[in-house]
């Protein structure tokens, strides 16, 4: 109910984008040709470019969930996020369409002041739309007018969402309580208690009942029931467990019955593993048979005049489902001694020499992992593998760090791209970097995978203060 609401008002905004994406762009071409003369109608190919902006909308589609729960007051990061994913999609295709048919004609000028001006306004769209479209499409007539049945203190728990779902065309009219019950201060209208539910229904014209409290019994459930179908309300039921947990239950329908889980895994699907299986192998092939041939030897010479030892340095590391790889890098530090490998590099760390510290600043000392990406062991993006001995260490120290098991560890990840990389130095910072491991998992999809891989090229030709 609540959810069609929300996925429909982003539906419509994705139909406007869809519509403004080329009428912008006749708009600008129009004025390449009448104001400027830099244009003429017939050089543009009107069919192909029009196809490719229509195509560009209807992939939007799938980011603008990203925007947030909030249609009202919409979060200007999540909004930055989603229009530069916007842009990069409709770069993409429009470039994609001038090298493929060789189009000397169009302006470069043209399509350059075309992209700036879409960027503009689709952030501008994406800030204010939904909430435009709310107001018109929800309000007047299709406003829902909603009857809270449960405790005060059931009801104070959930009064900032009360509040926020009035963009979705909710209007909360009050409370109705239990007359055994203490009352609290809420802020809503408290109408009275249960036995005036038909009389409140009728009185306030509600029509939709949001029933917070079960009171343990299927007889009483069933009364608010029948009022609800007799007077022609719909009902939400509000799910009480929720507050038992640190995370929101999702629910999941299999067959007659219904289960809550803690956590949605996207990678789960068969489907979603496949395309993020052809993304790796898309990135490592070219590394591993045209960049690593031309790396290797030059990596050993530059080694052979450091620090003499092996090109590649191997580890055992725990990737999905805890399973121990050998990894693959290239040799940073002096050979050591056994029994250092658990020690984490740190700041001037006297056992790397001096190439070895711009690979590791670089990143390129990872670029022999493509290789552990090619076999299956990794992928491109995910948690980074630690040693099977700090993987024991931090589950102590941050109880739900095995659940970045869940998935194939990467080269590089969510958490490296905010900034946390390198040595783990304290809990707080282990704590952190698991939040954003588990939020990529969480919420995984091939768009937030190009987006980070994009960031983390950025990384590699400005490395942060922590890259050592």
């Amino acid at each position: 109910m609540l959810d069609s609401r929300f996925r429909g008002l982003l539906a419509l905004h994705g139909c406007v984008i869809v519509l403004v994406l080329p009428l912008l762009f006749f708009a600008l071409a129009a004025v390449g040709v009448e104001v400027t003369g830099r244009l003429a109608y017939d050089l543009i190919n009107w069919p192909l470019y029009m196809m490719g902006l229509v195509a560009s909308g209807a992939i939007f589609f799938n980011f603008y969930t990203m925007l947030g729960p909030s249609i009202s007051a919409q979060d200007r990061a999540r909004v930055f996020q989603v229009t530069n994913l916007q842009i990069f999609i409709l770069v993409l295709i429009l470039f994609t369409i001038i090298f493929a048919t060789k189009d000397q004609a169009i302006s470069r000028v043209f399509i350059s002041t075309y992209l700036v001006c879409t960027y503009a306004v689709l952030f501008s769209l994406n800030m204010s739309l939904p909430a435009w479209i709310s107001r018109y499409v929800l309000g007047g007539k299709n406003i829902r007018s909603c009857l809270v049945v449960g405790t005060t203190a059931s009801c104070a728990r959930i009064s900032g969402w009360l509040h926020s779902r009035q963009a979705l065309g909710f209007s909360v009219v009050g409370l109705l309580n239990f007359s055994d019950e203490e009352p609290e201060l809420v802020d809503i209208p408290l109408l009275g208690d249960v036995s005036r539910l038909r009389e409140t229904i009728r009185e306030q014209g509600v029509n939709q009942i949001i029933l917070l409290e079960t009171r343990h019994s299927k007889e009483w459930v069933k009364e608010i029931l029948d009022a609800a179908d007799e007077e022609g309300c719909q009902i939400l039921i509000f799910n009480p467990w929720a507050e038992y947990f640190d995370y929101p239950l999702i629910s999941v329908k299999d067959g007659p019955y219904t289960f809550f889980t803690l956590r949605e895994e996207p990678l789960e699907s068969p489907l979603n593993r496949m395309i993020k299986r052809l993304l790796d192998l898309a990135v490592a092939i070219p590394v591993v048979f045209l960049i690593l041939p031309v790396m290797i030897p030059l990596v050993w010479i530059k080694q052979r005049m450091q620090s003499r030892g092996p090109v590649f340095f191997k580890q055992i590391r725990r990737g999905y489902n805890r399973r121990e790889f050998v990894l693959y890098k290239f040799r940073t530090m002096h050979v050591r001694r056994k029994g250092d490998e658990a020690q984490q590099a740190t700041r001037h760390d006297p056992r790397v020499f001096r190439f070895g510290e711009f690979m590791r600043r670089t990143s390129l000392d990872e670029l022999p992992q493509f290789i552990n990406v090619l076999k299956g062991e990794m992928s491109v993006v995910g948690p980074r593998p630690h040693l099977p001995e700090h993987d024991r260490i931090f589950s102590q120290d941050v109880k739900i760090y095995p659940q970045r098991h869940f998935v194939k560890p990467g080269l590089t990840g969510l958490a490296q791209c905010k900034g946390f990389r390198g040595e783990i130095t304290d809990v707080e910072l282990l704590r952190q970097r698991v939040h954003y491991d588990l939020e990529y998992i969480n919420e995984w999809s091939v768009w937030m995978d190009l987006e980070i891989m994009l960031r983390t090229v950025r990384l590699v030709i400005k490395p942060p203060s922590s890259a050592y």
